[in-house]
């Protein structure tokens, strides 16, 4: 078996009778413009093989990129999460062969089986097992994996010869939601340790081979707690049996292994090629994070125009939608008496507005509020995308250009009393709902993409036929002119 690095979760695997692409992100930046795949590396467009089968783990933009898969051939079969929007935008993006894999679902490619593992992040998404005789390859991506999970595994496959493994406890909008940015001790313990249950014969730290770029830079000091060399010498310590079995790929890098014996052959990839190692500025250090919110208005919208939308939004529409929705979403809001206060960042001033819930009629009052104990901030770029449908949450708030915080209590004669597990939220997010922006993002990706690259890489016709059998896909050749039944009914 071997493992291609194309770059981040990015990677091509080539089976004894299949290959196989996953999680296809070929251009940068990506991400809504927010991220890089890093070592910065080159993908040789023209130059991708052929494959038969397209693996997308989750919706996630580092995984899931409409531009990439808009350019690759539309024939393939392709294998998702039981996830509505996915197969949506691969239907309008011209896929018609697309099958739904749950928890542990098998796949049989003739002799290579894989087997979708369940994640405790029920996004939804799922890791993959891959098999054939040569081993058995474990690409975990994203998932939260349980002990549950890597028992059933274990059981199905009690040898794991290489795992592309979960490593990094990233602390991806901790800053952003005001949590704490000290080192995730117990987080971080409960990979190693669940290395050590697993037990592979080789590792990778896998997936997380990504920066923030432009304005989003800063969060590369305070998202990334771990280093890749850091992950390496801790999986030596926690399990020494592995020995030097450890490997850390760049994209362009090759793994190959079969019966036991493991091959890194680095900057061997055809169509990938690493341009240079630029993770300098992923060094943890929350201690220097210098992040004024700033809006550089990297699109260029006219100010004007972001004032009057932003302006209309606040000061009409969101008393609206607070009123109509006072004895229902807001409840907890009214009854600890949230006194919100909005402070909009544009290139060269800003705005500040406070909304009381503890009033009968909710209105946006302009300036600061000494009393105000939920803030939020946002840059009107931000702002103005997430109005428009142009860009999301992931851009606005994965990219830092999003702050909230809250203090809410009340103080009696007997102590103070907060809400503490009960989840007040964040006004704006429930007027702007996460998934429903996403989707109408997504859905706006397809409609450029789709006709920029209409012919993709070259369409070459499938010749194969996904049939459920129970809890397993099989692959089996389809009738052609001239071919008899039984040849056809063979499995490739």
């Amino acid at each position: 078996m071997k493992i291609h690095m194309i770059g981040h979760a990015s990677i091509f695997v080539e089976t004894q009778d299949s290959k196989i692409l996953i999680d296809p992100v070929l251009w940068d930046s990506h991400g809504e413009g927010i991220e890089d795949v890093c070592p910065k590396r080159e993908v040789i467009h023209e130059q991708l093989p052929e494959f038969d089968l397209l693996i997308i783990s989750h919706r996630h933009l580092d995984h899931f990129d409409i531009r990439s898969l808009a350019y690759l051939p539309k024939t393939v079969d392709v294998l998702i999460p039981k996830d509505q929007l996915l197969e949506s935008c691969l239907r309008k993006l011209g896929y018609s062969q697309i099958y739904y894999l749950r928890d542990f679902s098998e796949v049989q490619l003739g002799s290579t089986r894989l087997m979708a593992t369940r994640s405790e992040n029920r996004v939804p998404e799922y890791g993959i097992v891959f098999a054939d005789e040569s081993g058995v390859f474990w690409n975990q991506v994203d998932t939260i994996v349980s002990l549950d999970t890597i028992r059933f595994v274990k059981s199905r496959y009690p040898n794991i010869d290489f795992l592309l493994a979960a490593w990094q406890p990233m602390l991806e909008i901790n800053y952003q939601n005001n949590y704490s940015l000290s080192f995730p001790y117990s987080q971080y313990n409960e990979l190693l340790e669940k290395v050590g249950l697993i037990r592979p014969k080789a590792i990778a730290p896998g997936a997380n081979g990504v920066k923030f770029i432009n304005g989003s830079s800063w969060l590369n000091q305070i998202v990334f707690p771990v280093s890749r060399e850091q992950f390496c010498k801790d999986v030596r310590m926690v399990f020494p049996e592995i020995g030097e079995n450890i490997f850390a790929l760049d994209p362009g890098d090759i793994l190959a292994f079969k019966n036991g014996e493991f091959c890194h052959f680095q900057e061997m990839c055809q169509f990938v090629k690493k341009v240079e190692d630029n993770r300098d500025s992923l060094d943890f250090s929350p201690v220097k994070v210098e992040s004024k919110l700033v809006d550089d208005n990297p699109e260029n919208y006219s100010l004007d125009e972001m004032k009057e939308a932003i302006n209309e939004e606040v000061c009409l529409n969101l008393p609206k939608f607070f009123m109509e929705n006072k004895a229902s979403l807001f409840i907890e809001h009214c009854r600890w008496q949230v006194i919100y206060q909005l402070e909009v960042v544009f290139p060269n001033f800003y705005s500040i507005f406070y909304f009381d819930f503890s009033k009968e009629n909710i209105q946006a009052r302009p300036g600061r509020n000494p009393l105000a104990n939920f803030f939020t901030s946002i840059t009107a770029s931000s702002f103005y995308n997430i109005l428009k449908r142009i860009k999301g949450w992931d851009y606005a708030q994965g990219g830092g250009n999003y702050r909230s915080f809250k203090k809410i209590y009340v103080a009696t004669n007997h102590g103070i009393l907060n809400p503490k597990e009960l989840k007040i939220e964040e006004p704006l997010s429930l007027r702007f709902p996460y998934n429903d922006i996403f989707e109408s993002v997504r859905y706006k990706e397809v409609d450029k993409w789709a006709q920029t690259h209409v012919n993709g890489v070259g369409l070459y016709e499938s010749n194969t036929l996904m049939m459920n059998m129970g809890n397993t896909l099989v692959r089996r050749k389809k009738i052609k002119n001239g071919e008899s039944n039984s040849n056809a009914n063979n499995y490739k």
